[in-house]
Formats: C-alpha cells, structure tokens, sequence
C-alpha cells in the first residue's frame, strides 16, 4: 500500500482531479473517511470476482431501516457514533428561512385557449358546448 502526502496546493488539486476522473471511469474506488476526512483509492480491476455469501445478502437485506432521518440518526448516537448529517438542525433552518418543505405539484388543468388550434373547425358542432375563455 503506497501513502501519498501532498505539501502543494496546487499539487493536490491536479492529485484530486486525477482521482476523480479515475473513479467516474471506473477505474478506482474512492471512499471516504468520516474521521479524518480524508479519501482512501483502491483499484477496481474488473477481473477479481467478487463472490458474496447468500447468507450475508440475505442479512443485509433483512436489515429495516426507519424512514425518517431523525430517527437513523437518533440510532446512530444511541449506539456511540456521530451522524454525517444533522437533519433536526437542517429543518429547522428551512423553517427560520421561510423554506417550505416540498410541496406535491398541482396537476395542470387543461382547458382551450384562444391560442390552441382547433383542427376539427369544419365540425362546428362539436365545440359549440366548449368554455373557451374570451370568446
């Protein structure tokens, strides 16, 4: 396993660029480190098989998580760790700034306009019932 210490600014940001474009090829994988913030390279040869026990997928997938952020996190401190994110507090900004949570879109209602073309206009008497507005 090779360490690499970046001294220069400028040196790390061609270093990090170098590692991002490496892992949007596929060439590594890139994982990061909550602790230390720092990010760990390791290579994605695609000749290894990775051969995974059904028993642990089997495990993983029985896993249930809650829904709500609050409540991850909530396990997270009751169990010694830190959460990477802070939702009590990110919500409660939203509602200092005025921001709404998101609200379900409103469906359209499509009526005819003045604009929309009636292709049918040797058939008078099929819109003759139509609301259409300023007419």
């Amino acid at each position: 396993m090779t360490i690499v210490y970046i001294y220069s600014v400028e040196f790390k940001s061609k270093v990090v660029y170098s590692l991002q474009a490496l892992k949007a090829a596929g060439d590594i994988w890139l994982l990061s480190n909550f602790d230390s913030q720092e990010d760990i390279a390791y290579p994605n040869d695609p000749r290894v098989v990775i051969k995974v026990d059904d028993d642990l997928k089997q495990l993983f997938r029985g896993i249930e998580l809650p829904r709500d952020m609050l409540d991850i996190e909530k396990d997270l401190q009751k169990n010694g760790m830190k959460p990477a994110t802070n939702t009590a507090k990110r919500r409660a900004m939203a509602q200092v700034h005025g921001i709404p949570p998101k609200p379900k879109g409103k469906k359209k209602k499509h009526e005819i306009s003045k604009r929309t073309k009636l292709t049918n206009s040797h058939l008078p008497e099929l819109f003759e019932n139509l609301n259409v507005p300023g007419s």
